[in-house]
């Protein structure tokens, strides 16, 4: 029986994610901005979303950081759903390569707050740019933060810390990684953004 042949990475649909949250801690803080970009490997948006979210039970966590990125309780108050903005995300990543920069810290928010409000998901395969920018640059001679990289690659941001814009970002920095590490079909990828 033949093998099929491998999916070009120029048709491979990723689902680049950013999520803006209260802190660091998935057990304890809350996401309160989630994006998504679906992007193929020739770098042509598919689709986007991107939404304010309203955690459950908004007055049982700190609101933090929102010095980092701007967005105020009452914003989060008229949020979409916790429960409505995960689903819609999961729904986005279904199918697609799950891709975000420093790919852990979002995945463990999805995860945790999932868990939450009682959606059974993981995430067992993905496409971490940090790891893959790292990859790239093999002799350690450039930094590796989602800033540096847009930098290096001559990518405009938007505004940082603003999850579409470093989803946006982000996809653009996955687009150049994949080229300078070669990656010309979707078999490649495993493996990649191991460390």
């Amino acid at each position: 029986m033949e093998r099929p042949e491998p999916t070009p990475i120029a048709d491979t649909v990723f689902a680049v994610v950013d999520l803006e949250t209260t802190g660091f801690d998935p057990q304890k803080d809350r996401i309160v901005q989630m994006a998504a970009v679906l992007v193929n490997g020739r770098g042509e948006v598919v689709d986007t979303f991107d939404t304010v979210v309203k955690p459950e039970s908004p007055e049982e966590y700190e609101h933090g950081a929102e010095h980092v990125h701007g967005i105020s309780r009452q914003m989060v108050e008229n949020g979409m759903p916790l429960s409505d903005a995960l689903s819609r995300i999961w729904s986005l990543t279904d199918g697609r390569v799950f891709t975000a920069h420093n790919a852990r810290f979002d995945i463990s928010f999805l995860e945790a707050e999932s868990n939450r409000v009682g959606i059974n998901r993981v995430v067992n395969d993905f496409v971490d740019t940090l790891a893959l920018a790292r990859r790239a640059d093999i002799d350690r001679t450039r930094k590796h933060s989602l800033q540096a990289l847009c930098e290096h690659y001559g990518i405009t941001v938007e505004r940082a810390h603003e999850a579409t814009s470093d989803a946006k970002a982000t996809a653009s920095v996955l687009v150049k990684l994949i080229d300078e590490l070669g990656v010309r079909s979707r078999d490649q990828l495993p493996g990649l953004s191991a460390e």
